[in-house]
């Protein structure tokens, strides 16, 4: 089941990236290139990081020591895994976002955009 899913996942991002393409060709607009970022590459990119972060996470409950930084501060005291992991979603969302208003920004400020 999850084999089947992640060919979904990957098509539709397939599909998404195509979209984009082909808008950024019809209008030269770099927003729609921005919006591959988010839209496509983080998702993409974002998979090997969460098997890095469930890999450390299950280590750190084992009781191995871990010398990467963000899980050697849960290891020493200074914040709980909770608060580490909340973090790292935090961050993951507010740069998602900053690419997503980046790239609405720049469909807005470009010549060729809908309030011209």
């Amino acid at each position: 089941m999850d084999m089947f899913l992640g060919s979904i996942n990957v098509v539709l991002f397939v599909a998404i990236a195509v979209a984009l393409i082909f808008k950024y060709r019809q209008s030269k607009q770099a927003g729609f290139l921005w919006l591959l970022l988010p839209l496509v590459l983080f998702p993409l990119l974002g998979l090997p990081m969460s098997a890095w972060i469930e890999s450390s996470v299950e280590a750190l409950q084992a009781g191995l020591p871990s010398v990467m930084f963000p899980f050697s501060l849960v290891e020493s005291g200074t914040l709980t895994l909770g608060s580490l992991v909340a973090s790292l979603d935090f961050l993951r969302h507010a740069v998602w976002s900053g690419f997503i208003l980046f790239g609405i920004l720049m469909l807005y400020r470009q010549p060729g955009s809908a309030r011209e």
